[in-house]
């Protein structure tokens, strides 16, 4: 196996039903924080039918970095969504490129391994 710099790592979870509204439903200034092109602060993407919520990191991250994340991205989804009760583990997923243009995530060879970005 080889490792790779040249590909983002994801840190996030999985959206329910209720925060993905609650997201969608952003306006004025708190919009700025979640977007689905990666200009915010966090960043939605897909994985076939499941939403998930997160940071892209383009550069290398060590434990402690990591850590730091979480909380950043656990402390927007809470300023944003005081009542919800968030996950307190995330996830981490390595990131595929683009293909073309097209969302990496709806070629059958890539569906299940990684959210797009």
């Amino acid at each position: 196996m080889r490792l790779s710099d040249q590909h983002p790592i994801f840190v996030g979870f999985k959206l329910d039903s209720s925060l993905r509204h609650q997201l969608g439903a952003l306006s004025g200034p708190d919009s700025k924080y979640v977007s689905r092109d990666g200009s915010s602060f966090l960043i939605l993407c897909r994985q076939g039918q499941d939403t998930y919520v997160g940071k892209v990191v383009h550069e290398r991250l060590t434990t402690d970095r990591v850590d730091d994340v979480r909380r950043n991205v656990l402390s927007i989804l809470q300023r944003l969504c005081p009542e919800t009760r968030l996950p307190s583990h995330l996830q981490i997923w390595a990131c595929e490129p683009q293909v073309n243009g097209a969302d990496a995530s709806e070629s059958p060879e890539t569906e299940e391994k990684t959210p797009s970005w």
